[in-house]
């Protein structure tokens, strides 16, 4: 009877010895897989003007390579200029963040900035008011109501076609978006 549980003692031995054998590989390709995957900070958006048809888009200057923020061409395709990461702040407010990645797939820490009615992006700092909004449905769109304080606190994203800025609250399709 011994030499029988000796026996099957060696063989569940070498059964879990080429288990492990096996399942290393795979440990070792999910693992090298995952590490290099990309997580963006929040879901995906894009904001179109109603009165301009222009995009809420992101550029990079291409002298200093600042990024800037200012209304164009909307161009959505993966990670260009027209999408923005929302990132949740609490329940009611969100901060905007460039979809850049670098080459070693860094993001920038940027976030979409209003003061003093102008509008712009800047490192991005925890419970920084200035840099959090609102998306407000208005039945058929949106409007990005700005947190701010003071004097321009709950201003809107506005623009003329050529300028992004923050305004009072008005009934124009140019605080409009889609």
């Amino acid at each position: 009877m011994t030499k029988i549980n000796l026996k099957k003692r060696s063989n569940s031995k070498i059964a879990q010895l080429v288990a492990v054998a096996a399942a290393v590989p795979t440990l070792v390709l999910t693992t090298s897989t995952s590490a290099s995957a990309f997580t963006p900070p929040g879901n995906t958006v894009s904001w179109q003007n109603d009165a301009t048809g222009k995009c809420l888009n992101w550029a990079d200057w291409w002298l200093n390579q600042n990024v800037k923020a200012q209304v164009g061409d909307c161009n959505r395709d993966s990670m260009h200029q027209s999408n923005w990461w929302e990132v949740k702040v609490d329940n009611e407010w969100w901060t905007f963040r460039p979809t850049r990645v670098d080459s070693k797939g860094q993001t920038d820490n940027l976030c979409l900035t209003s003061f003093n009615s102008l509008v712009y992006l800047e490192t991005c700092s925890a419970n920084n008011w200035w840099q959090q909004w609102k998306e407000v449905w208005t039945g058929s769109a949106w409007k990005l109501q700005h947190r701010g304080a003071g004097d321009y606190q709950g201003f809107f994203l506005d623009t003329n076609g050529r300028d992004l800025y923050t305004h009072q609250g008005n009934n124009g399709n140019y605080q409009i978006w889609h």
